[in-house]
């Protein structure tokens, strides 16, 4: 994944070291992956609190590519 994310950064010029881009890359999928979830039903009948879990995946995901909000985790 790294050299596919090096490539990515030299074609856009994105001025992101490639591991930090690697996370980025990965934590947009996982959104997109929730958002289609929720769209789609597909947490009905599993997750009753899904302003929460959202809440909390979003936190993770912002973590994971060294953005904070100062509430991550609360």
């Amino acid at each position: 994944m790294l050299r596919d994310a090096e490539r990515l950064r030299k074609q856009l010029d994105i001025r992101l070291p490639a591991p930090v881009l690697a996370e980025v890359v990965a934590a947009w999928a996982e959104l997109f992956g929730l958002i289609s979830f929720e769209i789609f039903g597909q947490f009905n009948r599993m997750i009753d609190a899904r302003d929460a879990f959202f809440d909390r995946a979003v936190a993770r995901l912002a973590r994971a590519v060294g953005l904070t909000d100062g509430e991550a985790g609360r």
